[in-house]
């Protein structure tokens, strides 16, 4: 294999150069920095999606007056209880060859910010409200911000919500408005922490838990962002309804889930039409001893246009952690495919869909998606200190069929399908690093190179691609 020459970026026309972030970005880049300055010891348990924190740790430290933890479940009058926080993100990425070549190089590489701050207000024992603003801001990509990289200023969740009186883990509610959701892995529906911007529907959602089952049904529809404020808007082309269960257990637990996904102008290698698929899915996930494993397997059925969708997945992750060993270090193995179209030209379409999957499903360099693919992606995780994890991992990327092509994350094609015949993609190589100095503080580095493989070097896309990020994250 010849010599990749060393990525050195041209220079640019001054049209085209890193602009200067503008006064509203810089400021907001402080939003909320007094708060954190007050921030007491004593943290809340932070979830992904941050109406399911737990205040019980500050609830307690507030009653043993420790007063600086009584920001959160704040009385504010007969029957109501106030809670405030947020995310405060800030990330800096260079990748060198975009999308193996195919986009503009940039120059300096790419600032993103992404903010938000919750008000969740419990009225008596039933009811409850949470809005959520969040606003997100990049600066320096040369071809453009993406969808995912802006949104000034739009509501990520805003929902009424009413349960039950409950104790312990039984219980029903309902949960309607603007909503994040997030379900088993997010292989399926995720909130898309990795981007700038996160994923958020207009759902109705109820729920019912009772010892160890929880079973959510659902009809959503996912909002579309725009880069303005207060502009984001519901699909009006798709939308998703499903209902999703879990029993937990001691060794192995279980998810089991039937969706009914909807897009009037689907696009596929065989055309754009309306697509009406159906997907059954199952997982299994839990640990014994030094093991642990997560495995999750996909049907889906249905119909596109006037042809018939048949299409499948299976995803494995499977490690072992060594307890006794320096660092505890966890070897892993993750072996996963799905399938893809045999012949553009039948009555048949076999591109899985994955849905609303996780943005960076592959790794930090967010470059393929999960559709017509198989991969062996072993990986290492290991402990420097309590505060400390390091990970390493390759990917190893191919087409499941040579007649369909390769997708990006949102499911658009990354290049045509018919120019070669070859079916291995990419290999991936991945370096980070994770310090978590206190509860709510995390920041990372992450470097990765991509080797574009056959199908990728015989398209066009013939240009390796490396990512180094960094990425500091305060949730209070």
């Amino acid at each position: 294999m010849s010599a990749k020459r060393p990525i050195v970026p041209p220079p640019e026309p001054r049209s085209r150069r890193l602009r200067r972030p503008r006064a509203p970005e810089m400021r907001s880049a402080w939003l909320g920095m007094p708060l954190l300055v007050a921030m007491d010891a004593t943290p809340a348990q932070f979830r992904p999606l941050r109406f399911d924190d737990d205040f019980s740790a500050q609830r307690q430290a507030c009653a043993q007056e420790n007063r600086s933890a009584c920001w959160k479940d704040v009385p504010v009058g007969e029957h109501l209880r106030l809670s405030v926080g947020g995310d405060l993100r800030w990330r800096y990425e260079y990748t060198g060859n975009p999308r193996y070549g195919l986009e503009p190089q940039d120059r300096w590489g790419v600032w993103m910010q992404r903010h938000s701050v919750f008000a969740d207000l419990q009225v008596g024992a039933h009811w409850r409200g949470f809005a959520q603003l969040a606003s997100s801001h990049a600066n320096g990509r040369a071809a453009g911000p993406s969808p995912v990289d802006e949104n000034r200023l739009d509501p990520g969740n805003l929902f009424v919500e009413w349960r039950s009186a409950t104790t312990g883990d039984r219980g029903i509610g309902v949960r309607i408005g603007i909503q994040e959701l997030q379900l088993g892995s997010g292989r399926a529906i995720d909130a898309r922490e990795g981007p700038n911007v996160r994923r958020s529907f207009e759902a109705v959602r109820g729920y019912m838990a009772s010892g160890s089952w929880r079973v959510d049904a659902f009809a959503a529809a996912p909002r579309q962002n725009h880069p303005g404020s207060f502009d984001d808007a519901r699909s009006q082309t798709e939308a998703l309804r499903g209902i999703y269960a879990t029993r937990t257990a001691t060794t192995t637990s279980w998810d089991v889930y039937a969706l009914h996904y909807e897009n009037t102008v689907a696009r596929y290698v065989q055309d754009v039409a309306h697509e009406r698929r159906w997907t059954l899915g199952a997982r299994a996930f839990g640990g014994r001893d030094a093991w642990d494993w997560n495995w999750e397997a996909i049907l889906q059925g249905g119909r596109f246009g006037d042809a018939d969708i048949g299409a499948w997945s299976i995803a494995t992750d499977t490690g072992y952690t060594f307890d006794e060993a320096a660092g505890q270090p966890r070897l892993g193995l993750l072996i996963a495919a799905a399938s893809g179209d045999r012949d553009p030209d039948d009555d048949r379409l076999g591109t899985l869909n994955p849905l609303y999957p996780r943005g960076n499903y592959f790794g930090d360099e967010a470059t393929l998606g999960p559709r017509n693919f198989f991969n062996i992606h072993p990986a290492l995780t290991m402990r420097l200190s309590p505060l400390v994890e390091v990970n390493a991992s390759l990917d190893f990327f191919w087409r499941y069929s040579t007649r369909d092509s390769v997708y990006a994350p949102n499911g658009m094609l990354i290049v045509p399908a018919g120019g070669s015949d070859a079916r291995y993609v990419a290999t991936i190589a991945s370096l980070g690093i994770t310090w978590t100095p206190k509860p709510g503080w995390s920041s990372s580095a992450v470097v990765a190179h991509s080797q574009p493989g056959a199908f990728l070097r015989e398209t066009g896309a013939d240009d390796a691609l490396s990512l180094i990020s960094l990425t500091l994250q305060c949730r209070f």
